[in-house]
């Protein structure tokens, strides 16, 4: 764990300081800086994107200064339930021994899943992570059952998306409990590929026992 945090601290202070050397302070501004300010209701899977959408509408009415620093504290406040959720699962997940594939998976889900702008490549970010993790996670009837609420709730998101940006029809609570559906079948999801992991330490002392036995008949 400790290698693992140096090397990313390293990695992360030194390709932003080459970013910023390179291209100044518009660098650390578009690449960092901004995404945790960043409000954006088009395009969004987002259980937030309505609320955004209202307030701004709302905010844009005041003056330009007073709107530009309202929307940024709202996405400040937005990133309450991810950094919550970020230091729970650190310490959840600090007890399976051997698992930091399963925790960048599980981390990343989260991340995602609770982030107030959600488009379609968000799901790469951790997809990319499931091969590392694919050993610890059975393919129980409830994870099909939760893949499948999954699917079903982005082709309705989809769906209605559609006719809102591409038909222009007043759909957005449609598409807003889309979203919701969409937020839930996640959370699902999540639970049932928790639950489908064995956490209890009787496997690890199991194995331990088995393997000095074996010593021993040696």
């Amino acid at each position: 764990p400790i290698l693992f945090l140096v090397s990313f601290v390293l990695t992360f202070v030194v390709l932003t300081w080459l970013a910023v050397y390179f291209y100044g302070e518009i660098a650390l501004q578009e690449g960092l800086i901004y995404h945790f300010s960043r409000v954006d209701h088009r395009h969004n899977y987002s259980m937030y994107w309505y609320w955004i959408y209202l307030a701004r509408a709302r905010i844009l009415s005041t003056t330009a200064g007073a709107a530009s620093s309202s929307l940024a504290l709202l996405g400040r406040f937005l990133l309450l339930p991810q950094a919550f959720l970020l230091a729970y699962s650190s310490l959840g997940m600090a007890p399976i021994q051997n698992q930091l594939g399963l925790a960048l998976f599980v981390q990343t889900y989260l991340f995602v899943t609770n982030n107030k702008v959600i488009t379609a490549q968000y799901f790469t970010w951790y997809l990319c992570l499931l091969p590392l993790c694919s050993s610890s996670v059975r393919l129980t009837n409830k994870v099909i059952r939760g893949l499948v609420f999954l699917g079903l709730s982005i082709v309705l998101w989809l769906g209605s998306a559609y006719l809102l940006e591409m038909q222009g029809m007043a759909v957005h609570r449609i598409v807003w409990g889309a979203s919701v559906l969409y937020f839930f079948a996640n959370v699902y999801v999540m639970g049932t590929l928790l639950q489908s992991i064995d956490r209890s330490p009787s496997s690890t002392s199991s194995s331990g026992t088995t393997s000095s036995l074996h010593k021993k008949e040696n």
